[in-house]
């Protein structure tokens, strides 16, 4: 509420931390420092801990009612968390680093190969990696080059396209690059699967990439 004499004024209910005088707070698109703080009795207090009720004095404006309050520091790492978690995809790369935070729980495998018989043996040795922490699944697996349409599936479905004797066409290489979607290309079974076990244990060797930065013509 807005007070004549002390200015805009929240209730807080402090779920989790401590709240201290002098912290910088945000809640919605009110911001400021807390000047001051009250508790039930109307007493000052310098600190508040969970479950304990202040008024809140210090904002630019009046906070909206069932707005969530957070100490500037906190929010900033809170949403650059869910921001990174939000653009994290599945990667051989950063496998165990998203295994070990709990953000993957489930490893989806394309499966592509020059025959049959090598996409059923790639499924059934990939899918035997699994264990406590995370399920490796093979949600699809087929005969020919990778195409655009098994990337969109990969980027949708946020697995990894693994590749055996098989090359991506132009369309899916350009189309993995938009979406980041990780394709690895192998031409022995196993591996392919030392690769997905090391990068579940975080002992994958990092994978050197040409990238073409620019052309030149030599004239003379």
């Amino acid at each position: 509420r807005l007070d004549k004499g002390r200015g805009p004024v929240a209730t807080v209910l402090i779920q989790n931390g401590t709240l201290h005088v002098g912290d910088t707070v945000v809640a919605g698109t009110a911001f400021g420092h807390v000047r001051a703080m009250m508790d039930d009795k109307g007493r000052r207090v310098q600190s508040a801990g969970p479950s304990m009720p202040v008024e809140v004095l210090g904002f630019n404006d009046v906070p909206g009612v069932g707005a969530r309050l957070y100490v500037a520091q906190e929010r900033k790492d809170k949403i650059k968390a869910e921001q990174i978690k939000a653009r994290s995809k599945a990667s051989l790369d950063d496998l165990f680093n998203q295994i070990q935070d709990g953000s993957v729980k489930e490893l989806n495998l394309i499966v592509k190969a020059d025959v049959q018989g090598s996409v059923e043996a790639v499924k059934q040795a990939l899918e035997k990696l699994s264990n406590d922490k995370v399920k490796v699944k093979v949600i699809h697996g087929a005969v020919g080059a990778i195409k655009e349409s098994d990337v969109i599936l990969a980027a949708a479905s946020n697995a990894i396209i693994i590749g055996f004797n098989v090359r991506p066409d132009s369309m899916a290489s350009a189309a993995a690059e938009r979406e980041e979607v990780d394709m690895r290309m192998y031409r022995v079974i196993y591996n392919a699967i030392e690769d997905v076990q090391a990068a579940m244990n975080g002992m994958l060797d990092p994978e050197f990439k040409e990238t073409v930065i620019g052309h030149a013509e030599i004239r003379e």
